[in-house]
């Protein structure tokens, strides 16, 4: 599980969220059990898997905890069922990463490095590379939001690794894919947000750690690969993630932008998407954005 961590280093337990895709899975848990210098644990959380997962990660892994639910409970259930478990646990810090990422031996211990000298730091992120084809290229050094017109954006997305990537800088917002975050922050923060199920909660989980004072760093000798959301490619039901959209989009900017900056961004998607000819997916996006509206004003106790 690792390898000669230093005497007193952290108890590191690293929650690892799966549905289905055993090969990934199983790919992921092999580097991560590679980690070099840490005292890490894995859990791994089997999101209502149909493949078999849970047992097989039982079965050729058998030091990793493996927490099951009995359906898919989402991205935030998920993370946060792993993240109560490895509080309960005494863990000293905690990472959170998908099933579809690899990463070299010394991620996690130059993280782990990375928030013991930057004691401001609640949070910390690796330089995440594309896995498929272009494993030299960025896929991302973080997330921020551009005012106009109002959205996210990942930082580096595409571009080739270069000097500007190769210093430790703050970010708005970390993917959820990948974070190392210490306890004291998320007792002083909380968990994943339960009323988003997959757009804006790493982004409004991220908010929460600026609010109460921590930074969010980007380290660039921590790497990984990603191979870029390869669950929700394969959704039978893609209106489903363009109503997420919508109602996630109006929760987190209501919140933390403005409403002038939500009404931008409804109509800059709804243009988007037109001009690309994707029909199918103004109808969910608006039913979204109002569905949003519904809660966030209280009309549907109206």
């Amino acid at each position: 599980m690792t390898d000669h961590p230093k005497p007193n280093s952290p108890l590191i337990y690293a929650v690892v969220l799966a549905w289905n895709q055993w090969q990934e899975t199983q790919a992921c848990l092999t580097a991560l059990a590679k980690s070099e210098n840490v005292n890490l644990r894995i859990v791994v959380v089997d999101n209502g898997s149909t493949d078999g997962t849970a047992d097989l990660v039982s079965q050729n892994f058998p030091t990793v905890k493996v927490l099951r639910t009995e359906v898919n409970i989402g991205i935030v259930g998920g993370y946060n069922l792993g993240m109560e478990y490895a509080l309960r646990e005494h863990a000293d810090l905690v990472m959170i990463l998908n099933n579809d990422t690899e990463m070299a031996p010394d991620m996690v211990s130059e993280l782990a490095k990375a928030l013991d000298t930057h004691p401001q730091a609640g949070m910390v992120m690796p330089k995440i590379y594309h896995y498929f084809g272009k494993p030299n290229r960025i896929w991302s050094a973080g997330i921020k939001w551009h005012i106009f017109p109002p959205r996210s954006k990942y930082i580096g997305g595409d571009a080739p690794d270069g000097p500007r990537f190769n210093r430790i800088f703050q970010v708005d917002y970390a993917p959820s894919c990948c974070v190392l975050m210490t306890r004291e922050a998320l007792e002083k923060v909380g968990l994943f947000d339960s009323n988003y199920y997959f757009y804006f909660t790493d982004m409004e989980f991220s908010a929460r750690f600026w609010r109460a004072g921590y930074q969010i760093l980007f380290i660039p000798t921590a790497k990984m690969w990603h191979k870029v959301s390869m669950s929700t490619q394969k959704s039978p039901k893609p209106e489903k993630w363009w109503f997420d959209m919508g109602q996630s989009s109006v929760l987190f900017i209501l919140q933390y932008r403005s409403r002038a900056e939500l009404v931008i961004h409804t109509l800059w998607i709804l243009l988007r998407e037109t001009i690309k000819l994707q029909f199918d997916r103004l109808l969910p996006f608006l039913f979204g954005v109002t569905t949003g509206l519904a809660e966030r004003w209280g009309w549907k106790n109206k």
